[in-house]
């Protein structure tokens, strides 16, 4: 392979030997962006991953699980372009890239600012309301829906009316009645919504009216998820326990739609950066010999996309390529040894099938470093084969298709470069260096009668100014890299360095904001207290009324321990789990 002494047999059985001892070689984790200074791009780095991202979100229409895309953003040497790159590990792209170019129309005519905003977004989310018809009807479970996945399964809104009905959530609303009552008005004109959708009778002559109702459901799911935090409205749901976490991700996902748009749009009226003035979408699919097929190995999309980048090195290189799906172990892999592009995260699954297409005729410039980084992937493959027939506890399958945070932003001219310190917070959390191997906490037992169904206003989110961009008066807080961690977010994990920015913490009763100021690299996981797969003999108990509220509580690990691993409780009921893991 290259100008490597590995072959692609050597490398299949690499591959194998690995899997059978451990499927999930590392567990989920986000990848760290690192800002390029001095860069020539238009484009901030954070923001070309939001636009590939959500792009990469539009671009699963299919619901086979098995099809999974991938997008990247190459911006043109004018300053005034960019072509929107696609790909897929199986199946044609002609529909993709047929969908692609009516959302390009629609973004270069809102990058003309001649219309409200709001008239963009909407001639922008009925594109993507029929890009993506096939999967909005399938999440929905809608007899109109193509796929057989859904057969026999009742409709996601009428399990969410009926999962807020529930005798123990109604009976542990309390004072938060008013709440409550909200969750239920949102529910139920979701559900008026999908009756409508279901009395359409044939979708095919009514098609209008179809994406129409669509385009309001998505609407609707976005406005439920911003007003309500379901995940907290159900911890004391009595049923089926599953739906705790599923209906808060599935409704999350359909209000992905909304928020896609609504983002895309924003960064399209950026006077600042009027790369979407002219946009070309262009689809690449390396081509698999028989040879490969036979052995049934598959080049994931996202390398496909590394390897376009490769065979032509005349063409300006993005930053990111993002998939549909959070990156394999063996993609997040090949593409650290290359370093020439980022994935945003890895859900740590190694694929038997995995393939590099070695058969593409390579520039001769480019053969000997591909040799080299495939001859490091492969001696980390054995390295952690040594290590897998070692292991007592190995990973469980994690989830391949995450949901993913808002922007932090509506635009990138909407940006402050203040910071918010953590003096102006009434919790927070210091994490300190790794080499003391010791940790600071400060902390407060929030309001009892905080609402436990609705996200309140915390310290950390007064902080905000206001600007107007998109035509419209926004709040954008201070510290524009602050992230908050709420229950529908778990588990959450992420990479961690002395940039890592903000952590907020906000559960039902405890608000944390971690900063890792003094952390050099490791590794943060945050778990929920319900979650059967934490060894919670493995934490360290903590009462949140014993942490205080203006003086220091330090824990401390042994000399020969390179994680600390903290339970959080609220008297005898656990809220959550905290790891960090250090390197070294």
């Amino acid at each position: 392979m290259w100008e490597s002494a590995i072959t692609q047999q050597q490398l299949r059985q690499s591959i194998s030997r690995l899997r059978k001892l451990n499927e999930v070689p590392e567990p989920p984790r986000e990848n760290i962006l690192i800002p390029d200074v001095g860069s020539t791009h238009d484009l901030s780095i954070e923001r070309e991953n939001e636009i590939a991202s959500n792009l990469a979100f539009l671009s699963a229409t299919s619901d086979n699980n098995q099809k999974v895309m991938a997008v990247c953003v190459e911006e043109h040497t004018t300053g005034e372009g960019i072509t929107i790159r696609i790909a897929s590990n199986s199946g044609d792209l002609s529909e993709v890239t047929s969908g692609f170019r009516m959302l390009a129309t629609v973004l270069e005519q809102a990058a003309q600012r001649e219309n409200p905003r709001s008239g963009d977004l909407n001639a922008l989310l009925q594109q993507v309301v029929s890009l993506d018809r096939y999967r909005i009807l399938s999440r929905l479970r809608s007899r109109h829906a193509r796929s057989r996945r859904t057969i026999g399964k009742q409709a996601l809104v009428a399990q969410l009316n009926q999962a807020i009905y529930d005798k123990a959530v109604k009976t542990k609303s309390g004072s938060a009645t008013s709440c409550w009552n909200a969750i239920k008005d949102g529910a139920q004109s979701l559900q008026a919504l999908f009756t409508r959708l279901e009395s359409i009778l044939d979708p095919h002559a009514q098609g209008v009216e179809l994406l129409e109702v669509l385009g309001e459901i998505v609407k609707e799911a976005y406005k439920f998820t911003k007003e309500n935090d379901l995940s907290t409205a159900l911890r004391n749901f009595s049923g089926d326990p599953s739906l705790k976490k599923h209906l808060p991700e599935a409704i999350s996902k359909l209000a992905r739609y909304y928020s896609a748009a609504s983002e895309l749009v924003c960064a399209a009226r950026d006077k600042k950066c009027p790369v979407f003035r002219n946009i070309k979408i262009e689809p690449f699919k390396v081509p698999t010999p028989t040879s490969i097929q036979e052995t049934s190995g598959k080049v994931h999309a996202e390398v496909q996309l590394l390897f376009y980048y490769e065979l032509h090195l005349d063409r300006p290189r993005p930053r990111i390529i993002c998939s549909s799906k959070s990156a394999c172990y063996l993609c997040n892999l090949f593409f650290h040894f290359h370093g020439g592009f980022h994935v945003p995260r890895t859900h740590g699954r190694l694929y038997e099938r995995w393939a590099l297409p070695d058969w593409l005729d390579i520039p001769r410039e480019r053969q000997q470093n591909l040799g080299s980084i495939l001859t490091r992937l492969r001696a980390t493959l054995e390295e952690q084969t040594q290590r897998a027939s070692r292991l007592k506890e190995k990973y469980l399958h994690p989830n391949e298709s995450v949901l993913l945070p808002l922007a932090h932003w509506p635009s990138s001219s909407a940006l402050s470069n203040n910071r918010l310190s953590t003096s102006s917070a009434s919790t927070a959390t210091t994490l300190q260096s790794p080499l003391i191997q010791e940790e600071k906490l400060h902390g407060r037992l929030a309001s009892k009668t905080d609402s436990p169904f609705t996200r309140q206003r915390t310290p950390l989110e007064t902080a905000y100014n206001t600007f107007r961009t998109c035509g419209e008066d926004i709040l954008v807080p201070d510290a524009v890299s602050l992230v908050t961690v709420r229950y529908n977010d778990l588990p959450y994990c992420r990479a961690i360095t002395a940039r890592t920015p903000l952590l907020h913490v906000q559960m039902d009763k405890l608000s944390l904001s971690l900063e890792f100021a003094h952390a050099f690299s490791g590794q943060l996981s945050i778990a929920a207290a319900e979650d059967d797969t934490v060894e919670t003999k493995k934490y360290k108990v903590i009462n949140i009324a014993d942490i205080p509220a203006t003086a220091e509580l330090r824990l401390s690990c042994s000399d020969t321990s390179n994680r600390l691993s903290i339970q959080l409780q609220d008297g005898q009921q656990a809220i959550v789990y905290l790891t960090f893991v250090w390197e070294g």
